[in-house]
């Protein structure tokens, strides 16, 4: 079964950006979901009310979403998505990069920020992890991959994220490096994060990270519109993925 993944952090609707807060770009970025036509996908730094937005114009799409603050609706989702009638979803859930996994709005490694990972298991036998991992402390990072490598079931997986870190990083290199995973690299090799500010050369730090051995194709960092407002901060990343 061949499927296109994607992750995109939409920058989160609160923000003071002026020209480029969610009221003016809002249509955007689901124009820019709709053309780059995932068949499931990721979304960071999402409130609930983009998500009802995003929801009500992209209708062919179901959902999982919850809030990192309290597991329910407070605060930013790493929200999931995928066509209906075509997948359907069999388990999901969430835990939060501390200690205390299970335990909504927790964080114990430095972050000042609650940090989560939200998954689905499709019933067509894969499960998809969508995860936002922290900006400010290495530390963090290194833990909640650590945390993810645990985490992984033995069947089929697609991980996506705003991981905050480079390829090279060391919190991305012990991912990497692992037996279990493989780093996607978009052919392209664009910065992913440019600051509501266009061109290539940004941060790479949004990343799809699959099973080692795992035929994929076409992988790119979708640059799709080059003046205010962007549909976001950060560009797309998307892929062909063939789980077997």
């Amino acid at each position: 079964m061949e499927l296109r993944v994607m992750t995109f952090n939409i920058r989160n609707g609160l923000a003071e950006d002026g020209p480029n807060g969610w009221e003016f770009r809002k249509h955007k970025t689901a124009e820019t979901i709709r053309q780059a036509s995932p068949d499931v996908f990721g979304l960071q730094e999402v409130f609930d009310f983009q998500l009802d937005y995003l929801v009500d114009q992209l209708s062919e799409y179901e959902c999982y979403s919850i809030g990192r603050n309290d597991g329910q609706t407070a605060g930013e989702h790493c929200s999931i998505l995928w066509r209906k009638g075509v997948f359907h979803r069999a388990d999901a859930g969430t835990f939060w990069f501390s200690d205390e996994p299970e335990a909504p709005g927790s964080m114990t490694w430095g972050n000042q920020i609650t940090r989560i990972c939200s998954w689905v298991d499709l019933a067509e036998g894969f499960r998809f992890l969508n995860v936002h991992l922290d900006h400010a402390h290495a530390e963090s990072r290194r833990k909640s991959v650590d945390l993810l490598l645990n985490r992984l079931p033995t069947t089929p997986w697609i991980l996506a994220g705003d991981f905050n870190a480079e390829p090279e990083w060391p919190e991305m290199k012990a991912l990497s490096n692992s037996s279990k995973v493989e780093l996607v690299t978009a052919t392209n090799k664009i910065g992913t994060f440019h600051n509501f500010g266009g061109g290539i050369g940004g941060e790479r730090i949004d990343h799809i990270v699959l099973p080692v051995g795992t035929d994929y194709r076409d992988t790119q960092v979708i640059v799709s519109e080059t003046e205010i407002p962007f549909p976001s901060d950060h560009y797309p990343v998307v892929s062909t993925v063939k789980i077997s």
